[in-house]
């Protein structure tokens, strides 16, 4: 299966992965055929891709890094705590004792789920509407940071910190408007002096939990800090911000970049990975950037690349530690002005062969079929 933009999408296409909505419900099954008025309702639900099945990817399986059904329940919970938190009437929040027992719950599963599957590579990017998107969001930079955490064979505390502060981070958005939140163009200052607070009101929250240490709690106030003192709200440096901040800071970045939003579409991983790559040390720890990249795919299963000796096609694996040298199953030549046919489609490892690299990344409506 790959990823396709809802522009790209054509009716008797097959739908290949579960499209839930934000009550977890399911809005269209794997194996049906997608029309018409599946495109536009998937539009107006603020979707922007789904995953299609791709008879030239038979064969190829590609699996989250942790569960569907954690991934689901870890949504519904965070949703849960987020929309009851904005609901408070009397302007003082706390997060009940019965939401709170269901996170750590779901903290020990996404914890269970990614020591089992330690060795996996990041392909998959998580379909969220534009509604499900902080849920989503925060569900996903717990999951990031925690895999990074386990790479780096942190105690199992620690992965339950990393993993309850970063599911939370956000938490202090509630107290955002979405106007702001949403805003296409440049905020005020204003505007971001509103955003920066979220911090410190998230921090508030979560002080009041039994999720607390000291090392939760600093990744909800310390995730906008960056190494060189040019973040939020303190200005802090390196070494004077928590080494678990400091994971989730990496993540919640590539998160909020790869991620279709209402006012911009996404960036690739691969422009994502090459932009953290150049802040190393600029905004970001060089060690935990390091580790965070070896399990991200450049390239994920199903994206179309275009190699350096003019050949093209689907990538159908990634291996651990080498992001940019996917395996490729070639079924394009480029002549110059097109991509025609191979006369002789097959397999390359970039691993093995190493004089060619990937050069750029081809949207499917450019092929001539």
């Amino acid at each position: 299966m790959r990823r396709v933009a809802l522009d790209q999408l054509q009716p008797g296409m097959i739908n290949a992965k579960p499209v839930f909505g934000t009550e977890g419900q399911v809005l269209i099954n794997a194996g049906v055929e997608i029309k018409q008025s599946y495109i536009k309702h998937l539009k107006d639900l603020g979707l922007f891709s789904i995953y299609i099945y791709d008879s030239r990817l038979e064969g190829v399986e590609v699996e989250d890094v942790i569960a569907e059904s954690t991934r689901m329940e870890a949504r519904s919970i965070t949703k849960e705590i987020m929309v009851a938190a904005s609901e408070s009437s009397n302007g003082k929040v706390r997060i009940s004792y019965v939401k709170e027992k269901k996170l750590v719950g779901v903290v020990d599963k996404i914890i269970d789920d990614l020591l089992s599957s330690k060795d996996a590579v990041v392909n998959l990017a998580d379909i969220r509407s534009a509604d499900g998107y902080t849920f989503s969001h925060c569900v996903n930079v717990s999951i990031l940071s925690a895999l990074t955490a386990a790479k780096l064979n942190y105690s199992k505390q620690r992965l339950k910190d990393i993993t309850a502060g970063a599911i939370l981070h956000d938490l202090g958005k509630i107290k955002v408007s979405k106007s702001i939140l949403n805003k296409p163009g440049k905020l005020t200052k204003e505007e971001f002096g509103t955003i920066q607070e979220h911090v410190d009101f998230g921090y508030k929250i979560f002080k009041e939990t039994s999720l607390h240490t000291v090392s939760s709690a600093s990744v909800v106030l310390q995730h906008h800090e960056r190494q060189r003192g040019q973040g939020y709200p303190q200005g802090l440096h390196k070494e004077d911000i928590n080494p678990l901040a400091q994971i989730v800071a990496i993540a919640d970045v590539y998160d909020a970049l790869i991620s279709d939003r209402p006012y911009r579409q996404g960036m690739q991983p691969h422009q994502v990975v090459e932009m953290l790559s150049a802040q190393a040390d600029v905004d970001f720890n060089i060690e935990f950037l390091r580790v965070f990249l070896s399990f991200i795919a450049a390239y994920p299963v199903g994206t179309h690349v275009l190699l350096s000796n003019g050949e093209s096609g689907l990538v159908i694996a990634n291996k651990a530690k080498f992001p940019l040298r996917p395996k490729v199953r070639i079924f394009y030549i480029y002549n110059g002005e097109d991509l025609e046919p191979h006369h002789n489609p097959y397999e390359l490892d970039l691993m093995k062969v190493l004089d060619l690299v990937v050069i750029d990344v081809i949207r499917e409506e450019a092929i001539t079929q």
